[in-house]
């Protein structure tokens, strides 16, 4: 039986720490779960979004017309680097069965009498079906195509109005240019790696330190560990075996940040210093919801559960990938009462945007809000177990 904390407040947190630390050592799921599970996890993740964008997308043409124009079109949809002609379908049938197949992501329809259509100098129509059921890469498709599209309609009107009117061809006297701001690559490495990482990290952190707190419960053991001590140096005690999470995930968050700024060569553009503080409110915001969900559960599978749903879904309804602006009243509130939202919005304005360190540090004041409600609830009645049997030994 490990020896219960005592004496001050730094001898309890020391024997918090030491007792995880020993239990790590014998465990081996438990220590996967915090050592080679997230390396191989974050692994995964960079290997398949390392191309960061989409290149040769395949997509299926009907060439209905068989005219110069026509040709012209699909040689230019095929020399486009983020587009692939896969199919050249002979109908729309054959275009749709390469669709359902996942041979091609969207279908170029040019139809019957496009070349006459243009020669009167009248605008053929080229219709484009995409398959919306993969909506990441048809978009990119679609988007691919219609800019060539675009580029080779301009092409044929400049043309033919220096053909009928020489001399006469002038620039437009306004033109749009559209720049794309703290991501001008279009990169899905710099998006998405540099959110799922930590959606990962602070998944396995929930995970972990319920697992930690909650085996306590489990197995009987806190009456032994607390039950003799003081609230002070129990308090202590629990944020020592706490902590070994909280540095070892801390070491993560600069591993995870390291590869993608040092190794990636996507740079900090805020302050580094403030990132790194972001991830430890982070980790602090989950500890306090960990002790909240342990302390009204008392269980340990319960409040596994319950932190694989909360954190799990944090993704999702962070708002950084889908706009939570228009979703409903009960979305925008389940994103409300996530940590990772106001991480995923620090962690846009200091590694994107630039932002000044001070534009962020209210994120980090509501990250440490969850971590004093989730504690100041959840701790005492974690405390209080310590003393009460009847609830030790529940799964």
């Amino acid at each position: 039986m490990m020896p219960g904390p005592g004496g001050t407040a730094g001898t309890a947190f020391r024997a918090g720490w030491c007792r995880e630390i020993r239990f790590l050592r014998s465990n081996f799921w438990d220590f996967a779960l915090i050592g080679w599970i997230p390396l191989a996890l974050m692994t995964l993740v960079a290997v398949q979004i390392s191309a960061g964008v989409m290149r040769d997308l395949p997509i299926a043409v009907v060439d209905e017309d068989g005219g110069g124009v026509a040709r012209e079109l699909v040689r230019r949809l095929e020399a486009s680097p983020g587009l692939h002609v896969a199919v050249r379908a002979a109908d729309m049938r054959t275009a749709e069965t390469a669709v359902r197949s996942k041979a091609a992501y969207a279908v170029v329809l040019i139809p019957r009498d496009t070349e006459r259509t243009v020669l009167r100098g009248q605008t053929a129509s080229i219709t484009v079906f995409y398959n919306a059921s993969y909506s990441t890469a048809s978009g990119a498709a679609l988007r691919e195509i219609g800019t060539v599209v675009q580029d080779y309609a301009g092409r044929i009107a400049k043309d033919r109005t220096a053909a009928i009117l020489p001399g006469k061809v002038r620039a437009p006297p306004i033109a749009a240019r559209t720049t794309i701001l703290f991501n001008p690559q279009g990169s899905y490495e710099l998006q998405l790696v540099a959110l799922i990482h930590p959606a990962l990290l602070h998944l396995i952190f929930m995970v972990a330190v319920a697992s930690a707190l909650g085996r306590e419960l489990r197995d009987g053991t806190i009456g032994p560990w607390l039950a003799g001590a003081s609230r002070f140096a129990a308090v202590a005690a629990i944020a020592g075996k706490v902590s070994v999470y909280v540095v070892i995930f801390m070491g993560w968050a600069l591993l995870a940040t390291s590869y993608l700024a040092g190794l990636r060569g996507w740079p900090v553009l805020g302050s580094p210093v403030m990132l790194l503080a972001g991830y430890a409110a982070m980790y602090l915001a989950y500890v306090g919801v960990t002790l909240l969900v342990t302390g009204l559960t008392l269980s340990m599978g319960k409040s596994l559960s319950i932190a694989g749903l909360y954190a799990g879904a944090s993704f999702a309804f962070a708002g950084a990938i889908f706009p939570i602006e228009s979703a409903s009243l009960f979305a925008q509130v389940w994103s409300a009462i996530l940590p990772y939202t106001a991480f995923a919005k620090l962690l846009a304005e200091q590694w994107m945007m630039g932002s000044p360190a001070m534009v962020s540090l209210p994120h980090i004041l509501v990250l440490l809000i969850f971590l004093f409600v989730g504690s100041g609830i959840g701790l005492p009645r974690y405390i209080a177990a310590a003393t009460t049997p009847g609830v030790w030994g529940r799964q």
